[in-house]
């Protein structure tokens, strides 16, 4: 009875922990502070929240335009949603920005997302356009 309590007990306290807490800009991993001055300019900066569960952390940035900027624990952007608007693509690797220039010439990326294996790019007709890791072109989703 007392491990079926402890695991109850562990599983609650690891919930508890796993929230999102609001942080200052200046905690922020210093690359993702670059990042965002960089294609942002801090003084857009409306909140940020850092979700440190048990096995990692995340950063998340949201700007007073709408968009999100997601950041890994070590301070490497994941996620550049424009929240239906443009978003910068100069952090964007030139073999995606190229493509979708060349393949779909009146649109423009509004969401971004890159994983350990891909990278998928959300533009402003609705087309999700995938990419390997290195900016190959994988496939459409509509």
């Amino acid at each position: 009875m007392k491990k079926i309590l402890s695991v109850i007990m562990l599983g609650v306290a690891m919930f508890t922990f796993a929230q999102d807490k609001v942080i200052n800009y200046n905690q922020l991993p210093q690359n993702s502070q670059q990042f965002v001055n960089k294609y942002f300019g801090a003084k857009q900066v409306g909140s940020v929240l850092l979700d440190d569960d048990f096995f990692s952390k995340e950063y998340k940035v949201y700007l007073a335009n709408g968009t999100k900027v997601e950041f890994d624990g070590d301070g490497s952007w994941k996620e550049v949603d424009g929240n239906r608007n443009t978003i910068p693509t100069g952090f964007v690797p030139a073999k995606i920005t190229n493509y979708v220039k060349r393949s779909f010439p009146n649109t423009k990326i509004i969401k971004i997302e890159k994983d350990n294996n891909s990278i998928e790019a959300k533009l402003n007709n609705g087309l999700e356009v995938k990419f390997d890791r290195n900016g190959n072109f994988v496939k459409i989703d509509d």
